[in-house]
């Protein structure tokens, strides 16, 4: 494949709710530029981007794939990107490589709930949209009420620029609405010029009217000449509907049949026409040294951003840049000003799916792929090093569902960790870390699916057996009276014996004072040498907790009276001694279950805010504050129990239809319940039998 200039590349991220055919789509694309001998299918299994284990065990997309499309002189760098919410990632990493965004609508479904997420995605870069209403061939597939659904959700700036001839299965083609002697586009012949059908021509004219009023709104010189009832040109509605498009005012509506491969070049050929061309495109990022804002023109001097990272056990990592300034060749340095070093890039190529064609070069705008970048991660920078830039990295949703990961095999811990971690590079939304409090691994991801998938990944890229399970909740245990207690160690077996004798007292503290020991030994009952024993023993035995297995906090242990024996007193003796002790008091000091408490903050659509409340109140929450957080989304903040938080993401998820989020920070720790306490520490004495 030749370089291309950036005039000549479009750039675009093919996103939209789950099951829209998407990859479909992009495999009549490349099957179209004659990458691929037949059309795949993903339910076939055929399909060149879809080719994964687990996207061809599932039927779905998975992570992002480079689809380039050499079209008409022109290089169409199409992004496919995954509809499943679990997998946002790599749609948030594809939005920042590309220049434009592509949304699929399913005929017969209309708007989903992640048509509206994606399109606030690709708002938020900042990016022109088109629509491309798919499966027009279907059962229950209505063109003009899913137009019309848009336009109610999106404004009047969604503006179809074709019609379909017919739907369902009567669906045969599409009408170009902007050219002046309307091409039908047929499933045999794209280039096919007919006359259109006596029974459209009415809607052909009205939506035709549609478009040049609605390219007019935004444009004073069109809509000048339309209220004077002057003609109005091809060219001029041409030009300024890529006027509309670049402003982000216009939104073109597409419409095709995928799978029939119906529509598809015309989409090809709208996208080299009307989308825009990353030439004009400024990049913003900063100076590594001193932080000020800098700016990259196209013709700058060279700089990359790496926007996806494959990890591979045999082949190594595989980077996806977008070049934003420059030119870059293979086999060459560049610099890394995130780690303040020099990276040898080794050949670059572009992708059709898992298919590679090597590089000699890429020009500003094009999207290559490199293998064996040591050192560089996703969102990372490579530049000049003459001229250096930083860009800011890729802003990735937080997971949110924490389960506890262990290996499932005995001695693959280590292997299993060292997985997760060249795993993360991969994937940049999930996390791991240690919890202090109960020893366990953390492994945080978007859903469940995500985490499932995750483990089927890691079992075949590195033999590794993941075991999930419910984290354990950081319990603690308080007393809430004094007691003053005997703790006596004695015992003869043949020679020395042992013996160790403490008098404690037991004190409640105030919550969140920690833990505190004090000595007022008289008359040497306890020799001093021994005091530090009695210290040490306090300390451990508190940590290992009485009532349930969980650290003892909040207590002052005072060591006022005991006796030894010359002979047989030792430090061991006097920490067993202690042990006895601190176990007897906690049980008569009136113990407790205490739990953590977090503020919770969640943040939806004002709509499901009752159900929201309703689910909080089930799980022991106590609301603290409702507000509004801008237009139609509303807040509201709760302490909630620690031990009620799992798996609520499904659970907002499943209320709010993908569009709630929430943040936590802990609180406090109190009281466990009594009727919740039973069943803890039995749960614990069950988990110490075993």
């Amino acid at each position: 494949m030749k370089s291309y200039k950036s005039t000549n590349l479009r750039n675009v991220a093919v996103i939209g709710h789950g099951k829209t055919g998407k990859t479909s789509l992009l495999d009549a694309c490349l099957f179209n530029v004659g990458a691929a001998k037949r059309l795949g299918s993903v339910e076939d299994k055929t399909s060149l981007l879809d080719h994964e284990p687990e996207e061809t065990k599932r039927g779905m997309t998975i992570n992002m794939k480079l689809a380039a499309c050499e079209w008409r002189d022109y290089k169409l760098n199409f992004i496919d990107t995954p509809g499943y919410p679990d997998f946002v990632g790599d749609v948030k990493g594809a939005l920042r490589a590309a220049d434009s965004a592509l949304i699929v609508i399913s005929a017969p479904s209309g708007i989903e709930v992640e048509t509206e997420k994606v399109w606030q995605y690709a708002a938020d870069e900042e990016l022109p949209r088109a629509f491309f209403i798919n499966k027009m061939d279907r059962e229950h597939a209505d063109f003009q009420q899913v137009v019309e659904e848009l336009r109610v959700r999106f404004g009047s700036g969604v503006v179809p620029v074709q019609l379909p001839i017919g739907q369902e299965a009567a669906f045969q083609g599409v009408v170009d609405l902007l050219a002046l002697h309307m091409k039908i586009v047929t499933h045999d012949d794209e280039d096919l010029i007919a006359d259109i059908p006596e029974y459209i021509e009415a809607d052909v004219e009205a939506a035709r009217q549609q478009l040049i009023e609605s390219v007019a709104e935004f444009n004073n010189e069109l809509l000048e000449k339309y209220i004077e009832g002057k003609e109005i040109t091809e060219v001029e509605v041409t030009a300024a509907l890529i006027e509309g498009i670049q402003a982000g005012k216009i939104f073109p509506v597409f419409c095709g049949a995928a799978k029939a491969n119906i529509g598809v070049k015309k989409l090809m050929n709208g996208i080299v026409e009307y989308m825009p061309t990353p030439y004009f495109k400024v990049a913003i990022g900063t100076d590594p040294k001193g932080g000020d804002l800098k700016e990259r023109h196209t013709e700058d001097a060279f700089s990359a951003q790496v926007f996806k990272t494959f990890v591979d056990p045999f082949v190594g990592r595989l980077s996806l840049l977008r070049i934003l300034s420059g030119t870059m060749r293979g086999d060459a340095s560049y610099y890394h000003p995130n780690r303040d070093n020099m990276e040898r890039v080794g050949t670059i190529f572009t992708m059709q799916g898992k298919r590679q064609e090597n590089l000699a070069q890429a020009e500003a705008g094009d999207i290559v792929g490199t293998t064996k970048l040591q050192s560089v991660r996703t969102g990372d920078t490579l530049c000049d090093a003459q001229d250096a830039i930083l860009y800011e990295a890729v802003p990735y949703p937080e997971p949110m569902l924490e389960m506890a990961v262990t290996a499932k095999k005995k001695g693959d811990e280590d292997k299993v960790f060292a997985a997760l971690a060249k795993q993360q590079d991969e994937d940049p939304t999930i996390s791991l870390r240690k919890n202090p409090a109960t020893g366990e691994t953390l492994l945080k991801g978007i859903g469940e699916v995500h985490l499932e998938i995750l483990a089927d990944k890691l079992q075949r890229k590195f033999g590794v057996e993941l075991h999930l399970k419910k984290p354990r909740v950081a319990y603690r245990e308080t007393i809430r009276k004094s007691v003053k207690v005997q703790g006596k160690h004695k015992k003869q077996s043949g020679g020395h014996g042992q013996y160790g004798d403490v008098w404690l007292e037991i004190s409640p503290l105030t919550a969140g004072s920690g833990n505190e020991f004090t000595e007022t030994i008289f008359g040497g009952s306890v020799p001093r040498q021994y005091i530090p024993a009695v210290e040490k023993g306090t300390a451990e035995t508190l940590a290992a907790g009485v009532l349930a297995g969980y650290p003892v906090v909040d207590v002052k242990v005072n060591l006022y009276d005991g006796s030894y024996h010359p002979v047989d007193s030792s430090e061991a003796a006097f920490k067993t001694a202690t042990a006895i002790a601190i176990r007897k008091g906690i049980m008569e000091a009136d113990p407790i279950l205490l739990e953590p408490i977090d503020i919770i903050t969640i943040v939806a659509p004002e709509y499901y805010m009752g159900d929201i409340m309703g689910k909080l109140n089930s799980k022991r929450a106590r609301i603290q504050g409702i507000d509004s957080r801008g237009k139609d989304m509303g807040e509201v903040k709760a302490q909630i129990p620690e031990a009620e938080l799992y798996r609520f993401a499904t659970d907002l998820r499943s209320l709010t239809q993908g569009r709630g989020r929430y943040e936590l920070t802990f609180s406090h720790y109190e009281a466990v319940p009594e009727k919740d306490a039973a069943a803890i520490i039995a749960e614990s004495q069950q988990r110490a039998k075993e």
